[in-house]
């Protein structure tokens, strides 16, 4: 009996396309795929080549900040930028007066 091996058991295909290597070794994503994963220019692909010669690409997203507001939860209200970055003048200020006085 053969040991269960989950990566040995075949996928099922769920879309495929076809690209070819270029001769700087360059390979174009078709657009469907590119469509179906959400690529987009900057997102990160890891090539992983198992013992059989079968290749996985996992993909990292990248983010802009914008995109990130929002993702986590806070039970603080929003602050304006403004408003937090006059309250970091006005503690640096104060920092360097009392710095000043102690020499």
């Amino acid at each position: 009996m053969e040991k269960g091996n989950v990566s040995a058991q075949p996928s099922p295909i769920v879309m495929k396309a076809t690209s070819k290597l270029s001769s700087r070794g360059q390979v174009v994503i078709p657009a469907e795929i590119r469509k179906t994963l959400c690529l987009a220019k900057g997102d990160d692909l890891t090539f992983i080549v198992n013992e059989d010669g079968e290749i996985k690409v996992e993909v990292t997203k990248k983010y802009r900040l914008s995109q990130l507001i929002g993702i986590l939860k806070t039970n603080q209200p929003f602050r304006p930028v403004e408003e937090i970055r006059d309250e970091v003048y006005r503690t640096m200020g104060a920092k360097e007066l009392k710095d000043g006085e102690e020499n």
